[in-house]
């Protein structure tokens, strides 16, 4: 009798275990998409702030390229973190086929 109690209750703390080790893996997988996500947010901010005054797409990009030159790294690192993880969102600024060019040298 107490043997069988004694291996219901292992069964238990390892299912129990197993149960719980999943929902951890679960959250830390929603956390980790939430950091991406602020990441990029913050990245978008930080250069929509910045481009608030040029206008025309080659003001935007003569912008860019000042920074690159100038080694404004908070508007450069922006720039690298949205060409990592969501180029579409330069396109508003920038055009599409500007894209490539100017995540490519950034690199």
């Amino acid at each position: 009798m107490m043997n069988k109690s004694i291996s219901a209750l292992l069964v238990l703390l390892a299912l129990s275990g197993w149960i719980t080790g999943g929902i951890f893996s679960y959250y830390s997988k929603v956390n980790d998409d939430y950091v991406t996500k602020m990441a990029g947010e913050n990245a978008f901010n930080i250069i929509e702030q910045s481009l608030k005054n040029n206008h025309t797409e080659a003001d935007i990009l003569a912008q860019i390229q000042k920074w690159k030159k100038d080694g404004w790294t908070a508007q450069t690192g922006s720039i690298i973190t949205l060409c990592n993880l969501d180029p579409q969102k330069l396109v508003d600024w920038v055009g599409k086929n500007n894209i490539t060019k100017i995540c490519h040298q950034e690199e």
